[in-house]
């Protein structure tokens, strides 16, 4: 959608006594919209195809966890290593003989039965921008840097977004915690929609609050004051009757654009949805004082109001790319609080009877260089850290049929190449999809009319499909 149109959406807002919300709030709520008519066209019907009721309401949560974790201080540990290999952190057993995890994810190694762990992802760029294109879109990109890239697929939220839509009406498909994944420093959100238009970007939740106690509540999504609902609602009958019917398109999408926004601002089922303050604080204990676990736990909430697709960003400035200090910053800052939020979304699933319907992917861009101050593409890496390496990294994946207490795949004795069973990001993606009921070899036409299949390649791994 044209820039005109939202311009002049806002201006319809003003004039209907809303003027003291923010434009961009506004775009938020009205991006959603016209789910399932965004100005792509859309060819489906290639192998694969799934329409069952139980995959049409499965949802995702996915955890990005921005910069790059090492596999081998977390996922895929190598104990028998040398010691520029293994590293500073001993192992933890898991509930699954002969598997073990890094021993600063307690929690995690106690819930083994709960997921798979995939140790044999790879790709082929080292490179942030290209790898974080290729781990949220499915499609490598191809532009390096932060601040120069853009993104040019449209990410895996918004490909959800269009194809599948909400699970409820007036409830958002694709929500980003806090935001459209995007570097606070700047750089492209790869998180966006890209050629699929406005309609299927994400509902931003916004910064998270670092406390288990207090309300959390959504801006976008609160009335201002002196505006009670049903103020609101006479209003819109208002608006919508001044508004003339008309026969084009752009008119027409703006008209739907406002119906949703009103619509969204007239649910209180999904502002309660956002509002933490809901939870018992013991609850929101469990998954942490920390902005990961409060977001953890509000992405179980939007699976129970409707929302779809869930992206969480673990990290505004590449948290996890540690070129220095690695082993002190997972310990003391890192591993902690996504240990405690990871477990108590999977304890909380299961325990509600949604787990099995919602799949969970804790992913990054790429893993890290096997030997610890080994040098790959930045200089700035030093004996204490591991710098950027993606021909082998790990995933821990649950719930949405996966099937779990499995390890798929196996890098070498040192963690550097797949020595088993290797899996392209692009297998991953495809499994992903296939749980949740989308057909991946659809065809999308973008800005230049050129069909563009959801995916490049990719296959499902079949051990994860229970």
């Amino acid at each position: 959608m044209s820039a005109a149109p939202l311009r002049s959406a806002t201006a319809r807002l003003s004039s209907a006594g809303l003027g003291s919300f923010e434009r961009r709030s506004f775009l938020q709520l009205g991006a959603l919209a016209c789910v399932g008519s965004g100005s792509s066209q859309t060819w489906s019907g290639g192998p694969g195809t799934l329409t069952s009721a139980r995959r049409r309401d499965t949802a995702c949560i996915v955890f990005f966890l921005d910069g790059g974790p090492s596999h081998l201080d977390t996922l895929d540990p190598k104990p028998a290593a040398p010691r520029e290999v293994r590293g500073d952190f001993g192992v933890i057993d898991t509930e699954i003989p002969g598997v073990a995890l890094s021993e600063q994810l307690p929690l995690l190694s106690q819930r083994a039965k709960l997921y798979a762990l995939i140790r044999s992802l790879y790709h082929a760029s080292p490179s942030h921008a290209p790898a974080e294109h290729q781990m949220l879109t499915g499609w490598l990109g191809s532009r390096p840097g932060t601040a120069r890239a853009v993104i040019e697929r449209p990410s895996l939220g918004s490909v959800v977004s269009r194809l599948r839509g909400p699970r409820r009406l007036a409830t958002p498909a694709y929500v980003a915690i806090p935001w459209s994944f995007h570097h606070a420093y700047g750089g492209s959100p790869f998180g966006a929609a890209a050629y699929l238009g406005a309609p299927h970007e994400p509902f931003e939740s916004g910064p998270l609050p670092s406390s288990a106690v207090g309300d959390f509540r959504v801006r976008s999504l609160t009335l201002p004051g002196d505006i009670p609902t049903s103020r609101l609602r006479h209003r819109h009958q208002l608006l919508a009757t001044l508004d003339r019917p008309t026969s084009q398109a752009a008119p027409q999408r703006l008209q739907q654009l406002s119906q949703t926004a009103f619509s969204m601002l007239d649910n209180p089922r999904l502002r309660e949805a956002f509002d933490l303050g809901r939870e018992q604080v013991a609850l929101r204990q469990k998954y942490g004082a920390h902005p990961w676990g409060q977001g953890a736990l509000l992405a179980r909430r939007l699976v129970e109001a409707g929302v779809t697709f869930t992206m969480m960003q673990c990290g505004l400035r590449q948290d996890w790319d540690t070129h220095q200090k690695n082993f002190t910053t997972l310990k003391n800052k890192l591993l902690p609080p996504l240990d405690r939020a990871v477990a108590a979304l999977l304890d909380d699933l299961r325990q509600r009877g949604l787990l099995e319907k919602t799949l969970v992917m804790v992913i990054g861009e790429f893993g890290r260089t096997p030997r610890i101050g080994e040098v790959t593409s930045n200089n700035t890496t030093d004996d204490s850290g591991r710098d950027h390496w993606s021909r082998c990294f790990s995933a821990l994946v649950a719930g949405g049929g996966i099937a779990g207490g499995q390890v798929v795949g196996a890098s070498d004795r040192m963690g550097g190449d797949p020595q088993d069973r290797p899996v392209h990001a692009q297998d991953l993606f495809a499994t992903m999809y296939h749980l949740l009921g989308i057909d991946y070899h659809t065809l999308f036409s973008d800005a230049q009319e050129r069909p563009i299949p959801v995916l490049a390649d990719g296959q499902p791994i079949r051990e994860l499909l229970s």
